[in-house]
């Protein structure tokens, strides 16, 4: 690594950048080590400067970037508030059709705020239809549109994933005032391009936007079910211009002209530096294929100057280069999981494969030349697609909160033929621009590939065990899992230098004793990496807690008890769609349940079960779902539970005076009876009350004051420490002789913002803060969660 400069100080770079976003001095302790490990007062001449001088002030320019670069986001950001009228001003750099409305994608932008202007970041500008052209300055009115901060785990947040690249708000316009400049003839070019290349691939064959996605970065008509299917898979990567389409495509134009078409050297990398950079552009210039080109244009530097390519110096100039630009990238997984691909690659995979090579030129008595076969090369392949999954298997627990447990199976079918397919692509984009039918002929095979990917995934999620939902693992674990690694590869290197000591030595080259060493060896780092993954993915013992999710207007309810049971009630919302899929699966995922034991159904209004069946849809595991036995004959009820049988859920039913108990816990029903009748299904909602040990908890769904007037004549009530406000938080509800008698020390309402029922209730807040309870709703705070904490009940939000 010492012999890398340029990692080096990329490392030293990024360090600085960590240091300031985490506000973590065991960052610069660990810069400080890093330095000691160069030892540069060993060095001489420019190599001495540059360890000596030059990591600890790229350490120090990480930082100062870093923070130059918040300083400049919060000028004008403070000033911004959602919906706020503003004019602002931008040069169009590339322009994204949605289903909607159009996005131009404004670079070089000032915003007026507050009487006064103020450069700014990239903005997004939504407006009607594409009536411009990239390469024009827009002097636009409109309102400011805040992307929405993550309220849940697990949840997408749109402010980190936009302004981790730099785009810091976006704003919907309602007059372009100004037009100035002309269009960019060059990208307007490229644009044309892909318009036409797209309208061949969509005439010529059917990919549900596969191949679209693959060659041109146009995702607008990928289908949602392959990309879930891809993603699901391990698969998704192909999708996204990176590395693999950069060097498939770059290199092999400038293979093709040095060695096919015998170009000069200048030329031939002058050509390949046009067509990657106009490639970049055409397909989006995202920051995996910007990091891809970068690499690929010091390839063709060395190779036309005569100087040794290596791919982490490359990548330590390119990552430099970037971060300098923005620091927020280390925020964006598409970056991070593009770097680690390449580390994987150059360090990783080169030690596995310098140990398997040592192995055969020490049985081959110490030949140089390494024999290779067909099954030799699938040997390397398969090593370099380990070494890979290895790296990055942690940064996908964290993105995903699971793993594919086959995705590196499929991965070696799928790398394999992806040069084919691409290639197929392009010549087939190429013929069909010029004849369409000939173009068709050439995208027959592309589809027989294609259905051999679909194939390939949909087999490999029906086998047991095909995902493995790990959570969110602590960044603690992610450390000590990539530590770890670091003593595998360096025990690994070890042994390979062992066996180039031994290669010229016939008598230490016995071909059995050589091979019982290394079958030995593959045992001993197979039981080390099986230990270094089941510490990363193994969940982490659960405890008690109760979360009321942000689920919009709605209730969505988990519980976990002291034992490990995880629980759950309602889950449903009336203003945000697919709440199942982008809030209340995303949240379990994340929090590493992987089956919920009992969910419990308060009725079946749409603010509560909407999401619960997109959970049942789904195949997630719910084992068993409780409803009220009162309302077991409700065509919703019989609707909702066939679903649940349909997908191997049993089917419960409670009445009042039932118990459903794991280990010290209980879930009690206090209402209704099997034979309670009421005219509004509210009022025959599934009343619960949990208890263990010391904690208790109610929960009533959207009962009225008129059921909370016969839960007290029914029964004694002790204090009930967590109450889940009834209806939401309604003035019709929450009436003040319940609290008064059950005193609850936390109450939580579940409701949406700007709700049209103007729940929670302003009356029903003071009557719960007088009955002496702190108040909690999801509208400010997000997810609520309450723990037992050093024996004290704690109350969490969040959104802070």
């Amino acid at each position: 690594m010492r012999k890398r400069p340029f990692l080096l100080l990329a490392t030293e770079f990024l360090l600085g950048i960590v240091c300031v976003r985490g506000q973590l001095p065991a960052w610069g302790v660990l810069a400080v080590l890093l330095l000691v490990y160069t030892t540069p007062w060993k060095e001489r001449g420019m190599r001495k400067v540059l360890f000596a001088a030059g990591l600890p002030g790229m350490f120090l320019l990480g930082m100062l970037q870093m923070q130059r670069q918040i300083d400049f986001r919060q000028q004008y950001l403070q000033k911004l508030t959602d919906g706020q009228e503003v004019r602002l001003a931008g040069k169009i750099d590339r322009i994204e059709p949605k289903t909607r409305c159009v996005y131009y994608y404004l670079k070089d932008c000032t915003v007026e705020a507050e009487s006064q202007t103020l450069p700014c970041n990239d903005v997004i500008a939504y407006v009607s239809s594409a009536s411009h052209s990239a390469g024009q300055i827009l002097n636009i009115e409109g309102t400011i549109s805040l992307f929405t901060e993550a309220s849940n785990e697990g949840m997408f947040d749109a402010r980190q994933f936009y302004q981790s690249q730099k785009i810091d708000f976006g704003i919907w316009v309602t007059k372009i005032s100004r037009v100035y400049g002309k269009p960019d003839r060059y990208r307007c070019a490229l644009q044309n391009m892909k318009k036409r290349a797209n309208d061949v691939i969509r005439h010529s064959i059917r990919d549900d936007g596969v191949l679209s996605a693959m060659l041109l970065g146009e995702k607008g008509a990928l289908d949602a079910e392959i990309k879930s299917l891809y993603q699901r898979a391990g698969i998704a990567h192909v999708l996204a211009i990176s590395g693999l389409h950069i060097s498939l495509l770059g290199m092999g134009m400038y293979r093709l002209l040095r060695k096919r078409l015998h170009t000069r050297y200048v030329t031939a990398a002058l050509a390949t530096t046009v067509f990657l950079i106009s490639y970049a552009v055409l397909s989006g210039n995202g920051v995996s294929t910007q990091r891809a080109v970068g690499m690929c244009l010091i390839y063709l530097f060395a190779d036309v100057t005569g100087y040794a390519y290596d791919m982490l110096n490359a990548l330590g100039i390119v990552v430099l280069v970037l971060l300098w630009e923005n620091p927020f990238l280390l925020s964006y997984s598409g970056f991070v999981f593009s770097v680690m691909a390449v580390i994987a690659i150059g360090v990783g995979a080169n030690v596995l494969l310098e140990w398997e090579h040592s192995w055969k030129r020490r049985q081959q008595a110490g030949e140089e030349t390494i024999k290779k076969t067909f099954f030799s090369r699938q040997k390397e392949g398969i090593l370099v697609s380990f070494a890979i999954q290895l790296f990055t298997i942690p940064l996908v627990a964290y993105s995903y909160y699971e793993i594919p447990m086959y995705a590196m199976l499929i991965n070696l079918f799928v790398l394999a033929v992806v040069d084919g397919l691409l290639g197929l692509t392009v010549l087939g984009v190429i013929v069909g621009m010029a004849f369409l039918p000939a173009g068709r002929v050439l995208f027959a095979p592309c589809g027989w590939m294609l259905d051999s990917y679909r194939f390939l995934c949909e087999v490999s999620l029906k086998i047991p065990g095909a995902q493995k939902i790990t959570g969110k693992p602590a960044h603690m674990r992610i450390f000590w899992y990539y530590l770890g690694l670091g003593v595998f590869l360096l025990a690994i290197y070890a042994c390979a230098r062992r066996n180039e000591k031994h290669k010229d030595c016939r008598e230490t080259a016995d071909l059995c004793v050589s091979r019982r060493k290394k079958r030995l060896q593959g045992i001993v780092f197979s039981c080390f990496i099986a230990f270094l993954l089941l510490f990363l993915l193994f969940p982490q013992k659960k405890s008690f807690e109760i979360d009321f999710l942000d689920v919009g207007q709605g209730d969505g309810i988990y519980l976990c008890t002291g034992g490990g049971t995880s629980m759950f009630i309602d889950g449903g919302s009336t203003d945000v769609k697919q709440v199942g899929k982008y809030r209340i699966l995303p949240f379990l995922k994340a929090k590493g349940v992987s089956e919920i034991s009992y969910w419990f159904v308060s009725h079946t209004d749409t603010d509560h079960v909407s999401g619960l069946k997109e959970v049942l849809v789904s195949g997630y595991r719910v084992e068993y779902l409780v409803f009220a036995k009162a309302v077991e004959k409700e065509a919703k009820t019989k609707e909702l539970a066939e679903l649940a049988r349909s997908h191997g859920t049993k089917v419960l039913y409670m009445q009042a005076g039932d118990t459903v108990r794991s280990k010290r816990a209980a879930m009690r029903c206090l209402y209704p009876k099997a034979s309670d009748k009421a005219e509004d299904v509210n009022d025959l909602c599934l009343v619960l009350q949990f208890e263990e040990g010391d904690i208790s908890a109610l929960f009533g769904g959207d009962i009225s004051t008129d059921v909370e007037e016969q839960l007290l004549r029914r029964r004694k009530w002790d204090k009930v420490l967590v109450f889940k406000a009834d209806h939401h938080g309604s003035r019709y509800a929450n009436a003040e002789a319940l609290l008064k008698c059950i005193r609850p020390e936390i109450t939580v309402a579940s409701a949406g913002k700007d709700n049209r029922y103007g729940h929670p209730s302003p009356d029903a807040v003071q009557r719960i803060k007088e009955s002496g309870s702190r108040f909690f709703c999801t509208i400010e705070g997000g997810r609520i969660r309450v723990r037992v904490i050093e024996n004290k009940l704690v109350c969490e939000t969040y959104v802070k």
